[in-house]
C-alpha cells in the first residue's frame, strides 16, 4: 500500500504575551526564601514561600488576562470576557505585596500599604484593564449569541483535539491528525470572517469535528500491540482524506456553494461510522 501524501503543518500562529516582567521580580523573592532555609529560619522560611506562591499565583492571573485580551482582539465578534483576570490579579499582587511586607520585613505600616498600592497601580497602567464591551456587530439577521456559543464549543473540542492527538506516538498518524485540525481551524475562520455561512457551517462542524474527536479516541483507547497495521493506515487515509476533501469544500464554502458541501459532510459522517 502506498504511503498517503502528508500535509505540511501551518505556520505557527503568534501565541499571546505573557507578564514577563513580574517573572523577574520572583527571582529576588525566591533567593531570599532559600537563603531563610539555609540560615534555618524557617518561620521566614514558610512566611516567604506563602508570599511568593501569592505572589506568582497574581501573576498566573494576569497571564491569563493577557491571553484572554489577545484572543479577544483577534476576534472580529466575541463577548466581553465574564471573569476580569488582569484585576483579579492586581488586587492578588497587592496581597501579595502587602503580606510579605507586614510578614517578612521590617517596613512600617504606612510604607507597606504604599508599596502595595503602588505595585497594583503599577501592574495596571503597564498590562491594561481588561476587555468590557463585547464585539457584536448590528446585523440582525444573524444570531450572534448562538454563533458565538458554536464557536466557542468547536474550540473546546479542537482542544481536545490537540490534547489527545500527543498521546499519539506513531508519526504519520500524528501529522494526519494535525492536517485535519488545520482544516478545522480554517473553517472557524472562515465562519469568523464570513457568519453569513453558519447555518451549513455549523452541521460542519458537528460532524467533522466530532468525527476526528471519535476517530483519535478510539485509537488511543486500543492496545497498539494487539492493533492491526492495516487498521493503522486506514485512520490516516481516512483523516488524510477528509483533510483533503474539505479543503477543498473549504473554497466552495467561501464562495457561497453550500450545496456540494451539504453533501460532503453527509458522505465524511457515513465513512466514520464504519
Amino acid at each position: 500500500m502506498a504511503k498517503p501524501k502528508i500535509v505540511k503543518k501551518a505556520k505557527k500562529e503568534p501565541k499571546a504575551p505573557r507578564a514577563i516582567l513580574l517573572y523577574i521580580f520572583l527571582i529576588p523573592m525566591f533567593l531570599s526564601t532559600i537563603l531563610s532555609l539555609f540560615s534555618s529560619n524557617y518561620i521566614q522560611f514558610v512566611v516567604k514561600l506563602i508570599g511568593f506562591f501569592l505572589l506568582l499565583a497574581s501573576i498566573k492571573l494576569i497571564d491569563k488576562g493577557l491571553e484572554v485580551e489577545f484572543n479577544y482582539n483577534k476576534a472580529s465578534f466575541i463577548e466581553a470576557p465574564k471573569v476580569k483576570y488582569k484585576l483579579l490579579g492586581y488586587i492578588l499582587l497587592s496581597i501579595s505585596i502587602a503580606f510579605i511586607g507586614f510578614m517578612a520585613t521590617k517596613l512600617g505600616v504606612v510604607n507597606v500599604i504604599f508599596a502595595s498600592i503602588l505595585g497594583g497601580i503599577g501592574a495596571y497602567l503597564y498590562y491594561g484593564k481588561d476587555p468590557s464591551e463585547d464585539k457584536i456587530p448590528k446585523d440582525t439577521s444573524i444570531n450572534y449569541q448562538k454563533l458565538i456559543k458554536d464557536i466557542n464549543e468547536a474550540q473546546e473540542k479542537l482542544d481536545y483535539i490537540d490534547k489527545e492527538k500527543e498521546k499519539i506516538e506513531d508519526y504519520e498518524l500524528k501529522q494526519a491528525v494535525d492536517s485535519a485540525a488545520l482544516q478545522a481551524h480554517k473553517i472557524l475562520d472562515n465562519i469568523k470572517e464570513d457568519p453569513k455561512d453558519i447555518q451549513v457551517a455549523r452541521k460542519f462542524m458537528v460532524v467533522y469535528l466530532d468525527g476526528i474527536k471519535d476517530v483519535i479516541t478510539q485509537y488511543n483507547s486500543i492496545d497498539k500491540k494487539v492493533l492491526d497495521k492495516s487498521y493503522r493506515d486506514r485512520l490516516i487515509e481516512l483523516l488524510l482524506d477528509a483533510s483533503n476533501r474539505f479543503e477543498k469544500e473549504l473554497e466552495r464554502l467561501k464562495s457561497n456553494e453550500i450545496f456540494d458541501l451539504d453533501v460532503q459532510i453527509d458522505a465524511l459522517k457515513e465513512q466514520l461510522k464504519h
